[in-house]
């Protein structure tokens, strides 16, 4: 790869390509410059299959959420790691961690999957093995700065 290839966005027709090539048996398409991809994860031979949806706009994030099963709450928690509308907390958005030159095939959906399988533990245990640190929502943070010392 080239210099000058490091830095530059995958397109959208790439990522469904490498979405199909990795998962022949899922649903992909390209609407109004938004990818739509479908598909089944398996986390570990012991788990549940999980179908999966993955909406990503080109200059956006993406956007992961469970279609079926739908996801349980334990003890009146709904799942660590979440955002509204329950789409998956797979990264910290704004850290490079994933970036519009990564492969959804090799970086979004083996973290799918990962956050999957500590689902799974969570939903046994109570407790979340999977790490991670869920930003915090703009409201709360507004309140922080807003707190006067006398």
């Amino acid at each position: 790869m080239g210099k000058w290839q490091k830095y530059r966005t995958i397109n959208l027709a790439i990522q469904k390509l490498a979405l199909e090539k990795q998962f022949p048996d899922s649903e992909s398409r390209i609407h109004r410059s938004e990818l739509t991809w479908a598909g089944i994860l398996k986390p570990s031979p012991l788990s549940d299959c999980y179908k999966i949806q993955i909406r990503y706009k080109l200059n956006g994030n993406p956007e992961v959420e469970v279609l079926d099963p739908s996801l349980k709450s334990k003890n009146g928690r709904k799942p660590p790691h979440l955002y509204l509308g329950e789409r998956l907390c797979l990264y910290l958005p704004k850290t490079g961690e994933w970036t519009k030159e990564m492969l959804l095939s090799e970086t979004i959906i083996p973290w799918a999957s990962e956050w999957l399988l500590h689902y799974e533990i969570w939903r046994i245990t109570g407790e979340w093995y999977g790490g991670g640190i869920h930003p915090q929502k703009t409201r709360r943070r507004k309140e922080e700065t807003n707190i006067r010392i006398p």
